[in-house]
């Protein structure tokens, strides 16, 4: 019986061993980067990491910010790119990152990313603040889909490893690492996290990734859309964030409703459209994230407006209170 124990834990440290080369040498598995939360409750990256996304060719690389994208200040024109898995776009080299696209139509202005998966409206709003007080960029555009909304408030689901606003009385609910001391090991034994990935046996099936590979793993629950949350959301930024910098990049498919309470706030925005594009903007039919080529036609859209956004005049505040009565806030 001892022998058979010996010869088992062997073979199976063997077999182990095997499966662990196999999937570092074939990248059967996608490096995650460690996070961290700052002093202000948003959840960065440690900087100095590097690593690849399952079979791609070139690295990701966090940089001294926390964040993966590009991070160019050069320039007397900053603009911040804000947003969820889209705008860390881990999945695709950085050349294909928006900061990189626009940087080749604006080659006078500097682009400086911030994306984390799970970025929720009001953590972006937060990055922005927290931005506001480091690199001082002209505009912030944050890139947001109907999700990011509901999402942003404790009232449906508090999600504690997200920032979310708690809007009975207008408090920020920071976000905490969830199971880092699990994470650490399945993100550094490769056979352990290719397990995790693909076989319900070891983890409940819900709790896996919604886009296979992004970085984070948030349960997707899509509750009913509720106009007057976003209404109060809206209300809150206007009152606690410079909107005057801010232009949001609805996604294709938001919410009309979201849309008409930004027009009627007079909260600048871009509305991208990808029903015109020859081919899809996604990376392929299990994955919705932007494809390099989907990048290129946001950056085209985006591009097309960002000059007069650049030059408009700033809010009246009158006007703010006007709106703010006829919405009755």
């Amino acid at each position: 019986m001892k022998k058979f124990l010996i010869r088992l834990f062997v073979f199976t440290f063997v077999i182990g061993v095997a499966g662990e080369l196999i999937i570092r040498m074939y990248k059967l598995v996608p490096d995650i980067p460690r996070l961290y939360v700052d002093n202000t409750g948003i959840q960065r990256y440690v900087p100095g990491q590097t690593g690849y996304y399952t079979k791609a060719k070139t690295k990701w690389v966090v940089n001294k910010y926390g964040w993966l994208g590009t991070s160019d200040t050069s320039k007397d024109t900053v603009l911040s790119i804000i947003g969820d898995s889209y705008i860390e776009n881990i999945m695709n080299p950085i050349t294909c990152n928006q900061g990189n696209k626009l940087k080749s139509r604006f080659k006078d202005y500097s682009f400086f990313e911030a994306g984390r998966s799970g970025v929720t409206f009001i953590e972006a709003m937060q990055i922005s603040k927290l931005l506001d007080s480091t690199i001082q960029p002209k505009m912030h555009l944050i890139y947001v889909s109907t999700n990011d909304f509901p999402e942003s408030s404790s009232l449906n689901q508090r999600y504690t490893d997200r920032v979310q606003i708690d809007l009975s009385n207008k408090t920020i609910l920071h976000g905490n690492l969830k199971s880092p001391g699990v994470k650490k090991i399945l993100y550094n034994i490769k056979l352990a996290y290719y397990l995790y990935l693909r076989f319900p046996l070891f983890v409940d099936a819900k709790n896996k990734e919604d886009h296979k590979g992004t970085t984070e793993k948030f349960v997707k629950i899509k509750p009913e859309f509720d106009d007057t949350l976003v209404n109060k959301l809206f209300a809150y930024c206007i009152e606690n964030y410079d909107m005057d910098k801010v232009t949001l990049v609805f996604h294709p498919g938001t919410e009309p409703a979201i849309i008409k309470l930004a027009n009627q706030y007079h909260i600048k925005h871009i509305v991208l459209n990808s029903e015109k594009d020859d081919r899809d903007w996604a990376l392929n039919a299990n994955d919705g994230h932007w494809s390099c080529y989907g990048h290129t036609q946001v950056a085209k859209q985006i591009s097309f407006e960002l000059p007069a956004l650049l030059n408009a005049t700033k809010t009246d505040p009158d006007l703010k209170k006007t709106e703010f009565a006829k919405l009755n806030l």
